[in-house]
């Protein structure tokens, strides 16, 4: 049967990558040198050769810790991810989930996947797996989609998930970071699913899955602490839609969001 709308549009993962809340994954200001985010983590293009040693990389992208001021009981939700390796190679983890304070957790997934750079943008292949814990039915997936910055300032991501029962959806995603005056970014983004059959226990319906857009402010103080406020709009569509409505769900919400954006290497 269908679920509310926030704990649906976490089965249908922002974030990442990709997210639901699924994975909208950004990570640097569009800045000058003494503005930005975080230190831009530079690929070599998969033509060139890669010198061991200095090229490798470590890094953990805080993306969102959020609040979510509402009716009843706050909401919560995460989205961070860790990359290792060298210039060519790397692992990617990551982990999304959300929950309500003084009650359980409503999604929890972990990612971890195989990253090959394509541009030297920073535009990435990834192939690997997905676990989803919470909730049951759990599910297993295997993924294969590219994400990364197509541009310094534009983010951008689109994946496939095949589950273990031979469920198929697909996911894409994008934002831009666009910097304002001092130390602010603005960044606007929009993320949507689709799935190709019917699921049921997860209440998914096939066609257009739902569609979620949102716009955060934030303010680098540093690296490692960026507070942002925003708005987020999201909106199930098509049969997964209708499936919420039997069960008495919304299909529609609009959240004021609070948290803070992080960066390590």
């Amino acid at each position: 049967m269908a679920r509310p709308l926030s704990r649906l549009l976490c089965v249908l993962p922002l974030t990442a990558g990709a997210s639901a809340h699924g994975q909208s994954l950004s990570y640097e200001d569009v800045l000058g040198a003494e503005h930005r985010a975080g230190p831009r983590l530079t690929y070599a293009a998969p033509a060139e050769p890669v010198e061991a040693g200095p090229e490798r990389v470590r890094a953990f992208y805080g993306d969102r810790a959020e609040w979510r001021p509402q009716r009843g009981a706050d909401a919560y939700n995460w989205d961070v991810s860790a990359e290792m390796g060298g210039a060519s190679h790397r692992l990617w983890l990551s982990t999304t989930g959300d929950g309500t304070f003084g009650g359980p957790l409503d999604y929890v997934e972990a990612q971890a996947l195989y990253s090959r750079p394509v541009s030297a943008s920073g535009l990435a292949f990834q192939a690997g797996f997905r676990q989803d814990f919470v909730p049951r039915p759990r599910r297993s997936y295997a993924v294969l989609g590219v994400q990364g910055n197509a541009s310094e300032p534009l983010y951008v991501g689109a994946f496939g998930f095949l589950s273990h029962e031979g469920e198929f959806t697909a996911r894409l995603f994008a934002y831009y970071d666009l910097p304002l005056a001092g130390r602010l970014i603005l960044q606007p983004a929009i993320e949507t699913e689709a799935a190709a059959a019917d699921v049921p226990e997860l209440g998914i319906g096939s066609g257009p899955v739902y569609v979620e857009a949102g716009l955060r402010l934030r303010y680098r103080v540093a690296d490692a602490f960026a507070p942002y406020v925003g708005v987020n709009w999201e909106r199930l569509l098509g049969r997964t839609a209708r499936f919420a409505r039997e069960a008495g769900d919304d299909v529609e919400t609009t959240n004021l969001v609070i948290g803070v954006r992080s960066y390590f290497e």
